[in-house]
């Protein structure tokens, strides 16, 4: 069973940190438990990259420097079986699950060999795609590694809400360079003013409204607190009951059953929940459902 309270609170102790190094800290504060004691996340970077541009498209990162430099130098991550499977599949899976199934080449034995060299020789991975359709692949890593399906989930869920606050604290840094009646636009809505009412004081049209506020939107990205218009999002039950389903894994079909009404019921009322919450995917809505306190 999804332990809703305990993940909201580890969910809520990554909410408070101020920093990449303090969401890491956070995230191992728990896993290492389970014996992961690194972690790492990051877009994908086109083949080819150089290694200082393979090192831009980190979010997160409590790796060991030697390892970080070792890795990219040598583009690993072109070798890397973890990273390709947890691209392609997206849901949490153990590192030596992927690897039973995959047929090593001589780099990638030589990749493998070199990471048990930091202590990495077992970990989990999975990937998350943001609102703005960019793929993030994350994995801790760790020597022996025992988690339980429901940990397993708790961590995916919490995992996805810390790329986004990793992603929102790279976002105001960018806040600044928004156009004056973008901001203006923005807080505006922030506060609870409606288009007709942000165009009437602003003494512009509607339509502009909408633009400056999308525009503002796509400049801070997705993880920005200021993403998201006006406070706690606020989903109808039915949305909800979707939502809660989808916690315990049910795909629409199942939960069209389960409610009694049609599959594309479902997949609208879970788009709804996604959009209000200002999700990328459903484990990223259900881990910000959880810390709103929106599903109990």
């Amino acid at each position: 069973m999804f332990d809703f309270g305990r993940t909201r609170a580890f969910v809520q102790q990554i909410q408070k940190a101020r920093s990449p190094l303090a969401i890491c800290n956070t995230l191992i504060s728990f896993t290492e438990n389970y014996g992961l004691h690194a972690v790492c996340a990051g877009t994908l970077p086109a083949k080819g990259s150089t290694a200082g541009d393979q090192v831009g498209h980190i979010v997160l990162s409590s790796w060991p420097a030697e390892w970080i430099d070792r890795y990219v130098s040598c583009n690993y991550i072109f070798h890397d079986p973890i990273v390709d499977h947890a691209r392609q599949s997206g849901n949490a899976i153990l590192w030596r699950d992927i690897l039973k199934k995959h047929d090593a080449s001589r780099k990638t034995s030589k990749f493998l060999s070199e990471a048990r060299e930091f202590k990495l020789a077992d970990g989990i991975a999975m990937s998350f795609t943001t609102l703005e359709g960019t793929q993030v692949v994350m994995s801790f890593g760790g020597e022996q590694v025992e988690l339980s399906p429901s940990e397993m989930q708790m961590l995916s869920f919490a995992s996805s809400y810390a790329i986004g606050h990793a992603l929102s604290l790279r976002g105001k840094d960018r806040f600044a360079e928004l156009e004056r009646l973008e901001k203006e636009c923005l807080q505006l809505a922030i506060r609870g003013r409606s288009v007709t009412e942000i165009a009437e004081r602003l003494g512009v049209t509607e339509d502009e409204v909408s633009d400056k506020i999308r525009r503002a939107r796509q400049k801070i990205g997705p993880g920005h607190a200021l993403y998201r218009q006006g406070g706690a999002p606020r989903l109808t039950p039915r949305e909800k009951e979707c939502l809660q389903w989808a916690a315990f894994g049910k795909s629409e079909w199942e939960v069209s059953q389960i409610l009694g009404i049609s599959e594309h019921t479902a997949e609208k009322h879970l788009l709804n929940a996604k959009t209000k919450l200002g999700a990328s995917n459903r484990v990223h809505a259900v881990a910000e459902a959880i810390r709103c306190g929106v599903l109990d």
